[in-house]
């Protein structure tokens, strides 16, 4: 049975008696609900004769987007929507354990300890991003599990280009930037055995709005809304899930070849002198990326296969 809020969703006036027949309720009931959303906070304008209406805003409830999904899988199992979260991606674990199946998700409007790359914090204040973690089970080795962090800087990538109209470039290997500035950042975490993946939780923080990040980190970070109007969170999640699904088919299918083409054509290190800092440290050139993922930097005559670490480029975030 269809919720009021799904009947609305698409934020024309739809009458008491056409939401009373399809819910099979009385219009006095259909009226107690409408009076419990108003109470909720939900904006809903009541037109006489003509019904109701939903002013949604930028909610990412589900009932807003879910009949908007043009996906298979992604966003079609347990989708939790919450004011406040410690970490979407530790939500999305503990969804795992419990038995949440592939393409469930969760979404908050802010996280209290949000997780970055190399443990660091990734500041998500409410409103003011997406915050999403969506948990897959792929059918892929554990070797190729590094290949899905690529997939979802593809799948962001693409999203933020149909929805913001900005051509998003990926730092290696899956850092979103624009105009040399870090859009959105993005976290995998992996529960696997030697044979096969349990499942994996994969992250993305996406500053949408100005005020998303702090502003001592300002000539690093960006945000979409500071180069034109941003779009509504539910429709970048909409495009994502779509885009994520498509790629990860295509990995699945064909391996790293399914999208070396268009992950190459998105990045902004390939070609590009970087700098890798932790478990080894050179400046190089970056040529290439070997199909399990790793970056080739070619330094002193030598190409050194780089698994994980920092990796700067030069006259992107800071490094010049």
């Amino acid at each position: 049975m269809k919720t009021v809020l799904e009947m609305l969703s698409g934020g024309e006036f739809v009458s008491g008696e056409v939401i009373s027949r399809a819910m099979g309720v009385s219009r006095a009931a259909v009226w107690k609900k409408i009076s419990a959303l108003k109470e909720a906070g939900w904006q809903i304008e009541s037109g006489g004769k003509k019904g109701y209406r939903l002013i949604p805003g930028d909610s990412l409830e589900p009932a807003l987007w879910v009949s908007a999904l043009t996906t298979r899988g992604l966003g079609r199992g347990e989708n939790r929507c919450l004011a406040e979260v410690d970490s979407t991606n530790t939500e999305a674990k503990r969804m795992a354990i419990a038995g949440a199946p592939h393409g469930s998700l969760c979404v908050s409007e802010m996280q209290t300890a949000g997780k970055g790359r190399l443990g660091r914090v990734w500041s998500a204040p409410e409103g003011k991003g997406l915050w999403v973690s969506v948990l897959l089970r792929p059918h892929l080795t554990p070797e190729q599990a590094p290949l899905i962090t690529l997939c979802v800087a593809l799948a962001m990538a693409r999203a933020v280009q149909e929805t913001a109209g900005l051509d998003a470039r990926i730092k290696w290997p899956n850092d979103l930037v624009y105009a040399g500035r870090k859009l959105c950042g993005i976290l995998l975490e992996i529960s696997a055995d030697p044979d096969s993946i349990e499942y994996i939780v994969a992250g993305a923080g996406v500053n949408v709005r100005e005020g998303a990040y702090p502003p001592d980190i300002a000539h690093k970070a960006a945000s979409l809304e500071e180069f034109g109007p941003p779009p509504l969170r539910r429709t970048l999640l909409v495009h994502y899930l779509a885009a994520l699904e498509d790629v990860l088919d295509r990995l699945e299918r064909e391996g790293f070849r399914g999208i070396a083409e268009e992950y190459q054509a998105r990045s902004c290190t390939l070609g590009q002198q970087v700098r890798v800092s932790g478990a080894v440290e050179l400046t190089g050139m970056a040529r290439t990326i070997d199909e399990t993922g790793a970056l080739l930097v070619e330094s002193d005559g030598a190409v050194h296969r780089v698994l994980s670490g920092d990796v700067s480029v030069r006259g992107v975030m800071g490094y010049v």
